[in-house]
């Protein structure tokens, strides 16, 4: 039997973050950029768009936010769109616009995992020479 290849038709729709961690390549226990209960989604569209959002559980609201308060909710947050395609069993993240401003013109692989209706992605850190890899865990929402 031949294992399935995931496609770009396997990706569109809307996923809900599970579990976003960093995990290290020697040993060292996992480490969660945004908690261990973070919040979001990635949206695939079949015309080949891709946008996430990420946040920390739990923010507090702030109205009328003060520039301390705009910088710690930047810390607490993490977003990007662009374009995406998938191929040999991995997914290319084109990103155009980030709320890290590092990021756009930047290609993100992510290898692809699909187990019913849940997806894991993963890939190297952004941070190149980092002895650790991205695992981001979705659900489809």
């Amino acid at each position: 039997m031949t294992a399935h290849r995931p496609s770009a038709s396997d990706l569109v729709g809307a996923w809900r973050l599970e579990n976003w961690a960093l995990v290290y390549e020697d040993g060292l226990p996992p480490e969660y950029p945004l908690g261990s209960d973070a919040k979001g989604f990635i949206m695939y569209t079949a015309d080949g768009h891709v946008s996430a959002m990420l946040a920390r559980s739990g923010r507090a609201t702030m109205a009328p936010a003060t520039t301390g308060d705009k910088a710690k909710a930047y810390d607490e947050s993490f977003g990007y769109s662009g374009r995406y395609e998938v191929r040999d069993g991995a997914v290319f993240h084109s990103i155009e616009v980030s709320t890290n401003p590092a990021l756009p013109g930047f290609t993100s692989t992510r290898r692809i995992a699909l187990d019913g209706d849940r997806l894991t992605l993963t890939g190297p850190d952004f941070l190149p020479n980092v002895p650790r890899h991205q695992r981001i865990i979705w659900r489809r929402a």
